[in-house]
């Protein structure tokens, strides 16, 4: 079950939940300083030109900007669908709709940059084919139920990473979105993807590669930006489509490049709170 005081605060209207985002910003900054030194460290090493005050004033507008996400998550649990697409434009929606037309799936890739739960609900309200989302189970059960409310509202539907593949395999040729945000650290385990990337060396997950040419499906990125506060902008960019070859990387290399641009345009609503690089190639053997 949800909390109830988060259920309540979703109710409010979202200038009023705004009001909120100076002290969860304040309370982010200064009491979770191993938090705000991964912020700095990875802000430091990604635009190496940039003098201290630059990345300083970078980290501050992260952490407004997250701030003001993070309301509008809560926001998500109650948000009116009509509202939702008001607040999301979303821009190429001809390139997925081609391919659902020929009872065909599509695998859509984004990245942790601005509100990518707003995105997914606009996608399920936009398409009139299922939006399934994959994604890491969290430890924390009640933020995995919100999550959870979350990403179904709209007739979403999580699938748990290890899971992925069987499901891919149980339903492949089921017209539909499988969306995946491959940008972050991939596990011990998992084959990686090495590239340098925001000038450092940085593993990525494989998987949207391997379903891609597994299932034979094309692959789409979907580039957010933030227009103002509360309003994004969601651009739909064909990224490969099959016949694909077995000896190249060209999918993953095309997805890097995608989020790489989309940082460096807008570096301020990406999720450099993550400890990205925290894994090192020579770990993988």
């Amino acid at each position: 079950m949800l909390p109830a005081t988060l259920t309540l605060l979703s109710r409010l209207p979202l200038s009023a939940l705004y009001g909120l985002s100076p002290l969860l910003n304040s309370i982010l900054y200064r009491f979770v300083p191993s938090r705000r030194a991964i912020v700095s460290t990875n802000l430091r090493n990604a635009f190496p030109d940039r003098e201290t005050d630059a990345i300083d004033a970078l980290a501050r507008q992260v952490y407004r900007n997250y701030a003001d996400v993070a309301m509008e998550m809560v926001k998500s649990l109650t948000i009116p669908a009509q509202d939702l697409q008001r607040r999301v434009d979303l821009r190429g929606v001809e390139i997925i709709e081609r391919y659902l037309a020929r009872n065909q799936a599509v695998l859509v890739t984004v990245a942790h940059q601005c509100n990518i739960e707003w995105l997914l609900l606009a996608m399920s309200l936009r398409f009139d084919y299922p939006l399934e989302a994959v994604y890491r189970p969290l430890s924390n059960r009640s933020l995995e139920a919100v999550m959870s409310t979350i990403y179904t509202r709209f007739g979403g539907t999580l699938i748990p990473d290890r899971t992925v593949v069987a499901e891919v395999m149980r339903r492949r040729d089921t017209p539909r979105i499988l969306s995946i945000a491959p940008d972050q650290a991939p596990n011990w385990q998992d084959e990686a993807y090495w590239v340098r990337f925001l000038n450092q060396e940085t593993g990525f997950f494989l998987a949207p590669e391997l379903l891609a040419k597994f299932a034979g499906y094309p692959v789409v990125f979907v580039a957010m930006s933030r227009i103002e506060r509360g309003h994004y902008r969601a651009e739909i960019r064909l990224l490969a489509e099959p016949p694909y070859r077995k000896d190249d990387h060209s999918i993953m290399q095309a997805y890097v490049d995608s989020v790489e641009t989309q940082i460096v345009d807008h570096p301020a609503d990406w999720f450099w709170f993550h400890n990205r690089w925290k894994r090192k190639r020579s770990l993988y053997g």
